[in-house]
This record gives structure tokens, C-alpha cells and sequence, in this order.
């Protein structure tokens, strides 16, 4: 006689599937209730998890991206402790608020905060404080994760920028008043990381808000737009408390990034501190992969990690760079290159394990811009080899009524992104080569590398191609007279100079060396634009820029004011204007400045725009301070110019004693 077993089966109910859920905790709670609760869709059974557990939105967001990640990847699933660590709000204050270098009295007025964290550290407190954060333990931190809050950048790279709208809409939600009685109030603050902090009535976050489950819900955020995005948002926002919600809202707006006080290189330097891993190694990786995936290796690999990272196509690397300028007792000969003002650029070709040929086109900060540059393809196909990596420039030509003219790179850009503007040629200039069918060229002298490229594209010269490629211009020079020869032909083309080459010069992958040095026109520096002063016209004040003011860099690193530069042409300054709204350099804060015509008012910018100035000399005032005399731009460069290539303070310094012993 067979038994009946449905007497000892037992079905649960939704009901006795949340009891047990909740008495597992809230992560494997959620797992639980995600995965088995019966007659709902996927998404539908989330947010029910969520509700049942009272999860707020950002955790349960934040939550059901690491279980994808983790069961797509076969990981280890997130348990409670993944999202245990530091409170943010202490995580802000002992580390983010005295990196960011706020004033003394802008911190009690803003947070209310006294004592050592708000005052202001020198470059040498910067970076210790940066090593025994990266050596600490018992945060709940991993590397990766503090290497990312000491650069300012949870997104680990990626590029998760929020608009004004959305956080004004969230800060809407927040404090129920309207968009645009908030834009109102950001008009007279000047700036939106103040305006949530005004807004905010809270001292921090209670019960406090980990610095894991911030980091975590904002890592993900990438892909997510409209009303989802929205929530987890609010659900930060509605939680912390003012200093986290200034931070919060300064990484949501790409705001200040603490490299920009700090640098890569003490940033290396403390990750060898901590790590007990050799600097030179740290140096070489850094130049091979992102400062995420060395952490990465550092923390999972460690210096047998370092030690298998090897130069190979298809893996973007830091180029090698010019020194500032040929010195006076340069030896020769030396090899005299033109300087061509476009975007560097690094093609990279190789087949793959399946037998496809792969083409790969990185700028100088690793970003593939295969996609964005038509014939870069073509180009690499014709390339006479299997594999290579191929180091040179992308410029470009106007043709006018009296004949052809060097682009300048801001026009280079605008054309590979289509944004219109005059039509122009493009070109590939090839200059080095670092990586050919197998072979590391890196430790090979300069001029059997300048051999190898030639034999690469000498045949392509003059070969129909959609994106037409040629051997950079240059010869070996014996003597000073012979290179300002050919610097002087390389100005009255219109370019911007040249570049001495050693002959017997390796190749440093992704450091400024000595070996390559630059000679441009004597007193021009490269600056970066800091702010910009209104014009008066018959419009008003605020119509357009009038001025910009200009900062070279200093120690710390940091930047100091030395200048404000008569604005641009009417295009120019169109296409200035439209490249700080699109990245989102206005801080928001307003200044003024005295100038031959009375006090004029202007907003302060974020350093993402790197401008050539020419000027007749430098002046000291009555403080000390140096400036420059009637600086002129001659030519803007964004996106591609990193700061920590600024000339420095120093040298302006070396140019002023310079004159007056002249």
C-alpha cells in the first residue's frame, strides 16, 4: 500500500518564505526572497524583496547588481560583512574633506567642523595621510576602493556623469519645492555641492551610512537613467548629512579630483608604501594598465602580478613624453622631429586566438577612439605586419585661399567628434614604434626604431587610404645652427615647433623623459584656464567672457593664478564656452577680480582646459606675487592634456630672474 506523502509535505507561503527571509539577515534575506519567491517576474520579485525587508533603495539597488555581477562572474556571493566598513561621514572627514583642501572658514560655516580635520594640509600632510590610508586596515576597504576615493572617482574610470536637472530634481524631492525655486537658490549660492549642504539638516547620517554601500550603489549607477536613477539617489541624499552629501554631490558632478592636489606620482609612491612593492615596477605597471586594475593587481596578485604584466597590442598603455625644452648644452646630434598639434595617438593591431585581425586606436589617456576615426582600420590592415603598436599623431590641414595650413588640435577635435566647423584633411603621422609581431622595442635605440617605422609606412606614403598615413618630418642634426634651421621652416609652415630626439634614446612607456625635449617659440606656456570674467556690453554684464584667468602649476601639486588673458575671437570663445558647459567645468562659485577697466565679476572653472600662452614677460608685485605681462592665447587644447604637464611656477620664477639679469 503506498503511502500518502502529501501529509508530510509542507508548501510555503510567501508569507513563510519573508518570516525566514528575515531572520536571515538583510543580504542573504534579499538573495532568499529574489531567487524563490514563486508567480512574480524578476524584477517585480526585487522589489518586492525589497519592500518586505525595508531595504532602502540604494541598498537594494546596489544589492541586486552585485548578485548579477558576482553569479555571472562565479564569485563569491556579497554576504552582510560586503557591505560593512567605515561610516562614510568619518571616511569624509578623516580623509576626502582634508584632501580637498577647503578653507578653514568655509568648513565651520558649511559643516560646523573645528579641530584638525578642517584645516588645511601642506603637500608633504597630503601624502602621508594618503599612505597610512592605504596601509590601514580593519576598514572594510578594500584596495581598489581606496585608491578610488583618493583619486575621486568611485566609478573606477567610467565616465557617470549626472546632470544639473537630475540632482536638482532629487534635492526637489528631498525638501518638496519646486526645480526651479532650487535653481533660484543656486543662482545666489553659486554653487550645487553648497546648495544640497544649505538644504541638508543633518549633522550625518543616523543610523550611519557605510562608506562600502555608498561606493557600491554609485559604482553601478552607469547605464541606469530616469526615475531609477533618481531613486537611489534620493535614497542617499535623504539619509546623510552634510558632509556627506557635499562629497556625494562632488563625485556625481566630476568635481574636484583629488589627484588634481595630489598627483599620480605621490599617489604611486604611497601605493608602494603600503604595499612594500618595489616604485620602479609600480612605474612601468602604471604605464601598461589603469591605476583600478593596478590596484587590483597589487591587492590580488602582488609583486608576481607586477612581474607578468608584459607591453602587447590591444592593451592600451601611457605613451612616452617630451621634456619641456631643448637645453642649452644639448649634445649632439640629435634627431629634429616636427611638432605637430594634434591628438596623440597609438594604433594597435593583432590577431586574435581565433585568427581575426583586430584593429585598436588609444589617445594618450587610453581612450579607444577606434570607433570615432573613419580609415583608422584601412590604415592598420595595409600595415605591413601581423601585430604591432604603432606610436604617432592625428592632425589635420585647412585649405584656404593661400593654400594649405596646419589645424590647430581644437579643430582636429571638433571634426572627430562632428561637430562641424571648416572642413579640413586628416592624417596619421607616424613617429615611433614600440611592439612589432612579437617583439618588445622598448630597450632598442630610437634610431633603429625611426628604421623600423619608416620600413612600416614608407611603402603607405602616398597610398590612397580613407585616412592617409606618413613618417613624421624630421632629420639628424649635427649642430644648434642645423636644428634652428629646421625650426625655423617648421614655424613659417605653422606649426608649433620641433622636438630633439636622442638617437640612442629608449623608449620610457608613459613618463615625460629628457631623452625628447621640445622647442616651441621662447616665452609661451602651457596654463591652465581657471576662470572667467564677464564682459560689459550693451547687453549687460554676463553676456559673454570678456577674460579668462590662467594658473600654472605649483607645489603640492596645486595651481596658482598668474594671469588673466584677453579673451578669443568671437568663434574661438563660442567654441570655449561650449567645451566648459559640455564638461562641466563651472563650479558654480562666483569671483572678481580688479582689472584696468574696474572690478570685474566672473565664475571660477574647474582645470580641465589647458590653454598655449604667448606674453612679453613677468612681473612682480609690491606681495611678491608673480604675473605674466599681456598674456595672449594662441591656442586651447581639452580632453587630452593631463594637468600634471602644466609648465610649473617654478619656471615662470626662472624666466623672471632671467630678465633681470638680461
Amino acid at each position: 500500500m503506498s503511502e500518502d506523502w502529501s501529509q508530510h509535505v509542507r508548501v510555503l507561503s510567501p508569507e513563510d518564505l519573508v518570516e525566514g527571509a528575515r531572520a536571515r539577515g538583510l543580504v542573504e534575506g534579499y538573495r532568499l526572497l529574489a531567487a524563490k519567491l514563486p508567480g512574480r517576474q524578476q524584477q517585480d520579485r526585487f522589489a518586492y524583496a525589497s519592500e518586505q525587508l525595508g531595504l532602502p533603495d540604494h541598498l537594494s539597488f546596489a544589492l541586486q547588481y552585485e548578485l548579477a555581477e558576482r553569479e555571472g562572474e562565479g564569485g563569491e556571493l556579497p554576504t552582510e560583512s560586503h557591505f560593512t566598513s567605515i561610516p562614510f561621514h568619518d571616511l569624509c572627514y578623516g580623509l576626502l574633506l582634508p584632501l580637498d583642501g577647503l578653507s578653514t572658514r568655509r568648513s565651520q560655516r558649511m559643516f560646523g567642523l573645528r579641530g584638525p580635520y578642517a584645516e588645511r594640509l601642506d603637500s608633504q600632510g597630503r601624502r602621508r595621510l594618503v599612505s597610512e590610508f592605504l596601509a590601514a586596515e580593519a576598514m572594510g576597504l578594500d584596495l581598489i576602493d581606496k585608491v578610488a576615493l583618493v583619486r575621486g572617482d568611485p566609478f573606477l574610470g567610467r565616465n557617470v556623469g549626472t546632470s544639473l536637472n537630475v540632482l536638482l530634481d532629487v534635492l526637489a524631492q528631498v525638501v518638496f519645492r519646486s526645480p526651479n525655486a532650487l535653481r533660484d537658490d543656486l543662482g545666489s549660492i553659486g554653487d550645487v555641492q553648497e546648495l544640497f549642504v544649505r538644504h541638508c539638516n543633518r549633522p550625518r547620517s543616523d543610523p550611519p551610512l557605510t562608506t562600502r554601500e555608498v561606493l557600491l550603489s554609485l559604482r553601478h549607477l552607469k547605464g541606469s537613467w530616469g526615475r531609477r536613477k533618481r531613486r537611489v539617489l534620493r535614497s542617499l541624499v535623504e539619509r546623510m548629512g552634510r558632509l556627506e552629501v557635499f562629497f556625494l554631490i562632488g563625485f556625481l558632478r566630476r568635481g574636484r579630483r583629488v589627484t588634481q592636489t595630489l598627483g599620480d606620482e605621490a599617489l604611486l609612491t604611497a601605493l608602494a608604501d603600503a604595499s612594500g612593492l618595489d616604485r620602479a615596477r609600480l612605474d612601468l605597471a602604471r604605464s601598461l594598465v589603469d591605476v583600478f586594475e593596478l590596484a587590483r593587481i597589487v591587492r590580488d596578485e602582488g609583486a608576481a602580478g607586477l612581474a607578468a604584466l608584459a607591453l602587447r597590442p590591444l592593451s592600451p598603455v601611457g605613451p612616452m613624453l617630451a621634456g619641456p625644452e631643448v637645453p642649452k648644452d644639448q649634445a649632439f646630434p640629435v634627431f629634429f622631429e616636427k611638432k605637430y598639434d594634434g591628438i596623440r595617438l597609438m594604433i594597435h593591431k593583432a590577431r586574435t586566438h581565433s585568427g581575426r585581425m583586430r584593429v585598436a586606436a588609444y589617445t594618450r589617456r587610453r581612450h579607444d577612439w577606434t570607433d570615432q576615426i573613419p580609415g583608422v582600420e584601412r590604415l592598420a590592415y595595409h600595415l605591413p605586419c601581423q601585430e604591432v603598436i604603432l606610436d604617432g599623431e592625428l592632425h589635420g590641414t585647412f585649405f584656404t585661399e593661400i593654400g594649405p595650413r596646419p589645424a590647430s588640435v581644437y579643430d582636429v577635435m571638433k571634426h572627430v567628434r562632428g561637430e562641424g566647423g571648416q572642413p579640413l584633411k586628416l592624417m596619421f603621422t607616424a613617429f615611433d614604434v614600440i611592439f612589432l609581431d612579437g617583439q618588445d622595442l622598448t630597450e632598442r635605440p630610437f634610431v633603429e626604431r625611426r628604421q623600423v617605422v619608416q620600413a612600416l609606412v614608407g611603402g603607405l606614403t602616398g597610398v590612397p587610404l580613407p585616412l592617409p598615413v606618413e613618417l613624421s618630418d624630421g632629420e639628424l642634426v649635427a649642430a644648434r645652427t642645423d636644428l634652428m634651421r629646421l625650426y625655423n621652416l617648421f614655424r613659417a609652415q605653422g606649426y608649433e615647433g620641433g622636438i630633439a630626439k636622442d638617437p640612442r634614446g629608449l623608449y620610457e612607456l608613459g613618463r615625460r623623459s629628457d631623452s625628447w625635449t621640445k622647442l616651441k617659440p621662447a616665452i609661451t606656456l602651457d596654463l591652465a584656464i581657471t576662470g572667467a570674467l564677464h564682459t560689459t556690453s550693451a547687453q549687460g554684464p554676463g553676456a559673454t567672457f570678456g577674460s579668462y584667468l590662467v594658473s600654472a602649476l605649483a607645489e603640492g601639486p596645486s595651481l596658482q593664478e598668474v594671469g588673466r588673458v584677453a579673451g578669443l575671437g568671437a568663434q574661438d570663445s563660442a567654441r570655449l564656452i561650449q567645451s566648459i558647459l559640455d564638461d562641466g567645468l563651472l563650479t558654480g562659485r562666483r569671483l572678481e577680480r580688479e582689472t584696468s577697466s574696474g572690478r570685474k565679476a566672473g565664475v571660477e572653472l574647474r582645470a580641465g582646459i589647458v590653454a598655449s600662452i604667448r606674453f612679453e614677460g613677468v612681473v612682480r608685485d609690491e606681495k611678491g606675487k608673480l604675473s605674466l605681462r599681456d598674456p595672449k592665447i594662441l591656442r586651447v587644447r581639452t580632453g587630452e592634456k593631463d594637468l600634471g604637464e602644466l609648465d610649473t611656477v617654478k619656471e615662470i620664477e626662472r624666466l623672471f630672474q632671467k630678465q633681470r639679469f638680461a
